[in-house]
């Protein structure tokens, strides 16, 4: 009796049980390697690639600044550079939807803690030890030459 109410069951859930076998991916656009490609066919799904890269980087950013609210640019610089992969993908959908005449700036930007965050130079004390002995280098040459 028990086998004759699973029988129309299975029946019945079987064929749901089959559809997604051999669709693609709604990622298909990250090969088997992970690297991103760009799909000239599908404008949308590019343009929502974008917007969720920039997203989680405004996002992580955020998070990182609350979680740390007295970190400093470089500490913050360093932290949201650290993925990389994020960025190249960033990158990649950035160029492919320019690529397809969307104009990434009005689809998505990062927010303007990002673009002074990753603006920081990564020289520390060495930028200033170098523009003085520029300055340096300038006078002496000024002074040889006049």
């Amino acid at each position: 009796m028990r086998f004759l109410v699973f029988i129309p069951l299975i029946i019945l859930l079987f064929p749901f049980s089959t559809i997604g076998i051999g669709r693609t991916s709604v990622y298909a656009e990250f090969d088997s390697a992970g690297n991103y490609v760009c799909n000239p066919f599908k404008k949308e799904l590019e343009t929502n690639i974008f917007i969720s890269v920039v997203n989680q980087i405004n996002q992580q950013l955020e998070f990182y600044t609350r979680s740390y609210p007295n970190s400093t640019a470089q500490e913050q610089h360093d932290f949201i550079m650290k993925y990389q992969k994020t960025w190249d993908v960033y990158n990649k959908s950035k160029q492919c939807i320019e690529a397809l005449g969307i104009n990434s700036d009005e689809v998505a930007s990062l927010s303007e803690h990002v673009k002074q965050t990753i603006a920081v130079p990564e020289f520390g004390l060495f930028s200033s030890i170098v523009v003085t002995l520029a300055m340096i280098g300038s006078i002496v040459i000024y002074r040889k030459f006049s």
